[in-house]
């Protein structure tokens, strides 16, 4: 199970997302059909970040990021983003995703737990919960990210814990 140990709120600059795509159906997700695991295999297995990351002067962050957003476009289907955030003037390698993140206010919540299903299952209720307590509101749920940080998420602590950073935007602070 997940626990919230930290929430930071911070304005989040223009940036780009950009890797690949994978559309699917919310309710068939939240049955149990999780794609995404094995969505995450087959961008390792292809190389997805390599392009992005050799262009070593665009790169905002060097973590990978799963972002999920398009659920409100009225057909239960969302999308899932696997890829890197990127600053303007990056060249979009063809068949990538791109998308335009506007500058904006983010809760942060990092997320402790054993493993990736702890951290993930619960990451975002727990961040949601923990801004609504600190008085913020949710931006229209545009999107909310998964920010794989190195080493917090990839090297577990003393006591076998890894933490993931989940964003979730947020109305003016």
């Amino acid at each position: 199970m997940g626990e919230l140990i930290k929430l930071e709120v911070t304005k989040l600059p223009r940036l780009k997302l950009i890797g690949k795509e994978l559309r699917y159906n919310m309710e068939v997700h939240m049955k149990g059909d999780n794609r995404i695991p094995s969505f995450w295999d087959k961008c390792f297995a292809d190389n997805t970040f390599s392009l992005l990351e050799n262009q070593p002067d665009f790169v905002y962050d060097n973590s990978y990021v799963g972002v999920m957003l398009d659920w409100d476009k009225g057909d239960g289907d969302f999308s899932y983003i696997v890829g890197m955030l990127m600053k303007d003037g990056v060249s979009v390698p063809d068949g990538y995703f791109c998308r335009d993140i506007d500058e904006t206010d983010v809760a942060i919540g990092w997320i402790k737990g054993k493993n990736t299903a702890d951290v993930c299952s619960t990451a975002h209720s727990l961040t949601e919960q923990a801004l609504k307590e600190k008085g913020y509101t949710c931006d229209k749920m545009n999107w909310s990210m998964e920010l794989y940080n190195c080493p917090r998420y990839t090297t577990p602590d003393e006591n076998g814990d890894i933490i993931l950073d989940y964003y979730i935007p947020i109305d003016a602070y």
